[in-house]
């Protein structure tokens, strides 16, 4: 029999955040996402909004390191390095109420690998599938509890959607980089292979599709992470690896798991909503979510994925609102 690894876990989370709020808005809350307010909460620093006049600083003892890497290829205006002035510069070059201000993503990282590995292992990522490409990345790691008692580590990464351009007044293009989305050319060949397979349904055009798929930026990156963390821990001497395939491409026949760090915020906001509200209305909430998730799940996979992304962000806070044992400022407004 062949050799048995151990599987580490996999979890890369690409997603464009725009400045409007959209069902996200809440009555009294904030009116608008903001770049400014996104680095803060990810970095523990405390930054000045200078479109809103507004402060925001956030208490994050979890993070372990931080760094902004940009492209080396063109003149860098000194404000790059400096993480209150890129993200107001950001937010000064995007005019429209609904613009988009970044790209985020959001990667767990090895458990197996030690503090130093890890930091070696994003930036080494960062600058060669995003930097290289002309973006600026600020980067944060952070490394919570998890709730079997061991570290939790993992990276946010914010990306620049515009190239720097020392002879604008923002400092960035006038155009954002459309092909950092996604090549015109791919898209279309994903949509056509798309309608085909569903016209169809037949096993070649699925297959046809797949390879599609696989040439979009995000799976590229997704395939690249799996790549680069998976040489990191070979290494390290590390047996496990990770792998960023479907269960069904890995021949792995049984049910796909629920994300354990969602499972883990979910469950601390049922108890925190228990205690504070009552159990019947706890009970209620979360067998409606459970309700919304198997519906989204029988119409649209798709949605699922959004819907998750959504409940996520929800959790999260809950439970970053409720670790705290003094009132905190006001909720990021980039979640």
């Amino acid at each position: 029999m062949g050799e048995v690894r151990a599987l580490a876990i996999y979890h890369l989370r690409l997603k464009v955040i725009s400045r409007a709020l959209g069902k996200a808005a809440r009555p009294g809350g904030a009116t608008r996402r903001s770049a400014v307010a996104a680095a803060a909460y990810r970095s523990g620093e405390r930054l000045y909004d200078s479109s809103q006049g507004k402060w925001f600083e956030f208490d994050k003892p979890d993070v372990i390191h931080k760094e902004i890497l940009a492209p080396t290829d063109v003149t860098l205006p000194e404000w790059v390095f400096d993480r209150q002035t890129l993200w107001n510069m950001v937010e000064r070059a995007e005019k429209r109420v609904d613009a988009q201000l970044y790209r985020e993503a959001e990667i767990t990282l090895p458990r197996e690998l030690t503090r130093e590995q890890h930091i070696a292992l994003v930036r080494s990522f960062v600058r060669d599938q995003f930097v290289s490409k002309g973006m600026v990345a600020d980067i944060a790691i952070h490394r919570p509890s998890a709730s079997d008692g061991e570290d939790q580590p993992h990276a946010h990464v914010m990306l620049t959607l515009r190239r720097l351009d020392a002879g604008s007044a923002t400092g960035f293009s006038a155009k954002k980089e459309r092909d950092w989305n996604e090549r015109e050319d791919i898209a279309k060949a994903v949509a056509e292979a798309r309608k085909r397979f569903n016209d169809t349904g037949l096993p070649e055009d699925k297959v046809a599709l797949e390879a599609a798929e696989a040439r979009r930026n995000v799976n590229v990156w997704r395939a690249e992470w799996a790549g680069y963390a998976n040489r990191a821990l070979e290494a390290a001497g590390s047996a496990a690896r990770i792998d960023h395939r479907t269960l069904e491409a890995q021949g792995i026949q049984r049910e796909p798991q629920p994300y354990l760090g969602l499972a883990r915020h979910i469950g601390r906001a049922y108890a925190h909503l228990k205690d504070r509200l009552t159990q019947w209305v706890a009970v209620r909430k979360r067998a409606q979510l459970a309700q919304e998730v198997e519906l989204y799940r029988r119409r649209d996979p798709v949605k699922v994925a959004e819907f998750i992304l959504r409940l996520t962000d929800m959790a999260e806070d809950i439970a970053s609102h409720y670790r705290r044992s003094t009132p905190i400022p006001e909720v990021p407004l980039d979640r």
